[in-house]
């Protein structure tokens, strides 16, 4: 045995000293903590109350994270906590409670799950040592991934890492770095994932987990993958795979089959590749819940895209970034969807091929709207965490009285908690007003300045058509006027509702600023921007919108629409191409659209 007794408060009884080497084994050495804990609780003859509450946890964790069939440990979580609330045990209560909220995880409720482990928090931080609060904090970084808030995932596994950089080497440690590996892989940060990775496993060496070991190399293959370096990563999946605990295949293994696939596929090693699709198909079938679809369907893709005709690879393909698409699984839909595109511009589809770069464009905006949040939130995080470091610190040092001590020490870590706070709802704002507008959550300018230059270039180098039209209320003014600003907001927010809703998905909606709007319709020419326009002012007229035992209606608006190469060729020219005839619809009286180098004679929408 590798551990030592782990002292908390409460503490498990300095008396029973098996009970607290059997728990501490049980990550280092699990295949030999669990054969013992089945031997204790397979005697009858035994009889130690406390030694076989924990006994039951070792075997639950051992069923939830190393072995094939996970829900198994559901009838050993529940005797666990019977036993621990009989002998007035909190500290393993609190982990048997944890071990069911992580089944929940396991079974598909990962949003109730997460409610139900933060309701833990705050117990947790006082009661459980940083060795077994790393569960609590793992497992809420689990269920943040799985509910697709990965900033969130960060925050907790981050705070994992700094909960055991003060305490005594185990192999909690290097499995959380490979969770934050893990992590930045999925928003696309692979240079400080290759880095987490590849110090998880010098770490994990001294430990015999292999189950662990080969999660931290699947990591650190992807990190690699991601930056380039295909030789080593082919390497790294070779180790992987060899090194497999015996108990293959197992339902989180289906996320190193894809990556193996992948990889093998990369170098021509198709037997090799068709393996690892055939296990991570059966996994699949016995595992559907999680990401184990996108990973099977992965698998299959790299394959056929690998040695198989054009129209299998395609449908291969297709399937991958489906799933991907339903699942939110960002890293497998922006491959997908890139590789796709490459495909159908092979074959001259290049219809095909541009909408699938549209779909490439929209997963990789969102996987870098979650990179830019995440180093974000983790430089401040790392700042706010220093400056409380170094304040406990000198507290520490400046004290010699333990009561003191103590209760500074709590204070320093309160505000350390609630600076965490702020800096998580602050970077959550950020996140939304980067792209949104705070009051109709459309799209804002900096939004429109990033995306419109690429639908631009996309439609020029196709030949395709693209408007862009300036969309103003009429007579808002009087609105704010008669019924005051908070009547204007409300009206304001439902017709930025309406908006999107009247166009097509591919068109972009923006606030442009007041009451003003700007829309890019691509594929779309002037008249057919004119007839789409002229629908969404008939929504408008239609419109009601109740204040005060009031009904506000009647709404109408003006517009200028520019259309590229006739207008210009570049956003600049367009928006001001754009507002011209803005301008000319109000001079012309009004509820009125107009085209860009059209006279009031020639109009194809609404009636001026």
């Amino acid at each position: 045995m590798h551990g030592a007794l782990i002292v908390c408060d409460p503490p498990i009884d300095p008396m029973n000293d098996a009970a607290a080497a059997l728990w501490a084994q049980h990550f280092r050495e699990p295949e030999r903590a669990y054969a013992r804990a089945r031997a204790f609780v397979e005697t009858p003859s035994r009889d130690d109350s406390r030694l076989r509450a924990w006994s039951e946890l070792t075997i639950a964790f051992h069923d939830l994270f190393f072995t094939a069939k996970p829900l198994d440990a559901r009838d050993w979580i529940a005797a666990a906590a019977k036993d621990f609330e009989a002998l007035g045990d909190r500290r393993g209560l609190l982990l048997a409670e944890i071990a069911s909220a992580r089944l929940a995880i396991v079974e598909g409720s990962a949003p109730a799950a997460r409610d139900r482990l933060l309701s833990l928090y705050a117990e947790a931080q006082q009661i459980l040592p940083p060795e077994d609060r790393f569960w609590l904090l793992n497992a809420i970084g689990a269920a943040h991934y799985f509910t697709d808030r990965f900033n969130g995932a960060i925050r907790y596994l981050y705070e994992a890492l700094e909960a055991l950089r003060l305490a005594p080497p185990s192999p909690q440690h290097p499995t959380v770095m490979s969770n934050l590996a893990a992590a930045l892989v999925t928003v696309g940060d692979y240079a400080p994932a290759r880095e987490l990775a590849d110090a998880a496993l010098v770490d994990l060496e001294q430990y015999d987990n292999p189950q662990v070991v080969m999660f931290a190399r699947s990591n650190l293959a992807e990190a690699l993958v991601g930056i380039g370096d295909d030789a080593r990563a082919l390497e790294t999946v070779d180790r992987m795979l060899s090194g497999a605990p015996a108990t293959m295949p197992r339902a989180a293994q289906n996320h190193y089959l894809a990556i193996a696939a992948e990889i093998y596929a990369r170098h021509a090693r198709i037997a090799d590749a068709e393996q690892c699709a055939g296990t991570a198909r059966a996994i699949y079938a016995d595992f559907p819940g999680g990401f184990n679809e996108v990973h099977s369907r992965w698998a299959d893709a790299v394959v056929a895209d690998a040695q198989g005709p054009a129209d299998a690879a395609i449908a291969t393909l297709e399937a991958a970034a489906d799933a991907a698409r339903r699942r939110n699984f960002l890293p497998v839909e922006c491959k997908a969807w890139d590789r796709l595109a490459q495909r159908h511009a092979e074959r001259g589809n290049f219809e095909a091929a541009y909408a699938c770069m549209r779909e490439l464009l929209r997963a990789q905006t969102q996987r870098m709207s979650h990179r830019a949040s995440a180093k974000y939130y983790l430089l401040r995080v790392e700042h706010e965490l220093s400056h409380a470091r170094d304040e406990r610190d000198r507290a520490l040092a400046q004290r010699s009285e333990a009561e003191r001590t103590n209760r500074e020490l709590e204070r320093l870590n309160s505000d350390l908690q609630h600076k965490m706070i702020q800096i998580e709802a602050l970077q959550a704002q950020l996140e939304v007003e980067a792209v949104r507008d705070p009051l109709t959550q459309l799209f804002n300018r900096r939004y429109l300045d990033t995306v419109a230059p690429g639908l631009i270039g996309a439609a020029l180098r196709r030949g395709t058509p693209l408007a862009v039209a300036l969309v103003d209320l009429d007579h808002f003014k009087q609105v704010n006027d008669r019924h005051g600003h908070p009547a204007g907001d409300l009206v304001l927010r439902e017709i930025g509702r309406v908006l999107p809703m009247s166009l097509r998905p591919a068109d972009v909606v923006c606030r442009y600023g007041g009451e003003e709007f700007c829309i890019v319709l691509p594929d779309a020419n002037g008249a057919g921007a004119a007839k789409a326009l002229a629908s969404l002012a008939a929504r408008l007229r239609d419109l009601r919108v109740q204040w005060n035992a009031q009904t506000l209606g009647g709404f109408t608006f003006s517009a200028g629409i520019a259309v590229l190469g006739q207008d210009g060729t570049v956003l600049a020219q367009l928006l001001e191409a754009a507002d011209r005839a803005l301008y000319q619809a109000k001079d012309t009286g009004r509820d009125c659209i107009l085209i860009a180098g059209d006279g009031p004679g020639s109009r194809e929408a609404a009636a001026c």
